[in-house]
């Protein structure tokens, strides 16, 4: 392994990018990774699987009787773009970058026809391979893939038996083959680093516009980003699946080839592993996938950089889930956050504090009716009313702290009342 790498390069590098005029160079990038949904079409031609470059992955482990896991790394990589296309989507160009990042990082766990997907932040302030501790995104870099596999199996405890890549050129030129994806936005976007000026309302992206919605920064935080990127990952998965994709020769020639191109896997994935993952990857497009988020909390770092840090109490029974394969026995949330009304207000005595968090719930698609001040207090409690028990639980995975849920019949909607330990970090 390489030397441990020293945290505080990370530190300015958040400092650095933050206060950036210029384009968010790749480090910015948040590739949706889709190998699960490429592979739908090597299975139908598995010869084409011939076509994906394999590499040799350290640290990974050996299939079981338990579930598979696939690790899906999307990397920053401008691999395959020329100068003209790098300017066109607005990356930034290569002498600009100083080495690759794994931005977005998922995990599909599969066994038989049932699956689910792990979403890991980018943000997440871990020790990696070599002993280091700064961002997971950082892991690829400084020694391989193996070195992001082991990181992630130290953050899980899971093993991984499979890795994938896909660059943002790859990722691009498979959303255009399949036509582009259609995609429904309650508010214009407009950012000039991400290279997208998106109108409100429905609308069908090409690849460009696509990985421009998938990349942008300015209207979220890390996790909204994340379930913003699992929304197009069943959009792609069902245009993937469409007649008109699947009877379609030419489409369905054109995506094959592309998803050649796209992706690179570990050596371990051979033709049958491949339609292995294509089976699993099935129920992505059915919308009936488990997807999860390792459970967090937002910190600012003493030197000014905004990681997530992992809520333990929370996470480990979540990867327990994962490893013994109960995961995929649990139902979808029943809960809607659009039909989810919350009061924040701010117990901590931290100025601003409900109004980030106001924001942060907003982003998430929950209504907040208002906001305002409270008592001082040390805990974060979220309160409902009768009949909202889920709704409440749906609110308190989403608020940082560690809140208590308390059901009190003088509250008309589900109210967060933040305690000192919410930090001001929301």
């Amino acid at each position: 392994m390489s030397a441990p790498h020293d945290p505080a390069v990370d530190e300015r590098w958040g400092r650095e990018v933050e206060g950036s005029a210029r384009p968010k160079r790749l480090r910015r990038l948040l590739v949706i990774v889709l190998v699960a949904l490429l592979v739908l079409t090597l299975a139908i031609p598995p010869v084409l699987s011939s076509r994906i470059p394999r590499v040799p992955v350290d640290g990974l482990s050996a299939t079981g009787a338990g579930p598979t896991n696939v690790l899906i790394a999307g990397s920053d990589s401008r691999e395959g773009l020329t100068r003209e296309e790098m300017v066109e989507l607005s990356t930034g160009t290569a002498d600009e970058i100083d080495g690759e990042r794994t931005d977005t990082i998922l995990l599909l766990s599969f066994q038989g026809s049932d699956t689910a997907m792990l979403s890991f932040p980018r943000d997440l302030w871990v020790e990696r391979c070599d002993g280091s501790v700064g961002r997971i995104n950082v892991a690829q870099s400084l020694d391989g893939p193996g070195c992001l596999v082991d990181t992630v199996e130290r953050v899980s405890g899971l093993d991984v038996h499979h890795y994938t890549r896909v660059t943002f050129g790859g990722f691009r030129d498979v959303v255009d083959a399949v036509g582009g994806v259609e995609m429904c936005l309650d508010e214009a976007i407009s950012d000039r680093d991400a290279g997208i000026d998106l109108p409100a309302g429905c609308q069908r992206l090409d690849g460009a516009d696509a990985l421009g919605f998938v990349r942008v920064r300015k209207i979220d935080d890390d996790l909204a980003r994340v379930e913003r990127q699992q929304r197009f990952l069943r959009a792609l998965a069902s245009e993937v699946t469409e007649p008109s994709t699947l009877f379609n020769p030419v489409r369905l020639w054109t995506l094959a080839n592309d998803a050649g191109g796209a992706v690179q896997v570990s050596d371990s994935l051979g033709t049958i592993g491949l339609m292995r993952v294509a089976w699993a990857g099935r129920g992505l497009a059915a919308g009936d996938v488990a997807m999860h988020t390792v459970p967090v909390d937002p910190r600012t770092t003493a030197g000014g950089a905004e990681v997530l840090d992992i809520r333990t109490a929370e996470a480990q029974p979540l990867f327990a889930s994962f490893a013994d394969g109960s995961v995929f026995e649990q139902a979808a949330p029943a809960v809607d956050p659009a039909d989810v009304p919350v009061v924040v207000l701010n117990g901590a005595g931290v100025s601003g504090l409900a109004g980030q968090v106001s924001d942060q719930l907003d982003s998430r698609g929950f209504e907040v009716v208002d906001i305002g001040n409270a008592d001082r207090r040390e805990t974060t409690v979220v309160r409902h009313p009768a009949g909202q028990a889920d709704a409440a639980q749906l609110v308190a995975d989403r608020v940082p702290g560690d809140p208590t849920i308390e059901e009190v019949d003088d509250v008309p909607n589900v109210t967060v009342i933040l305690g000192s330990d919410a930090g001001g970090g929301a």
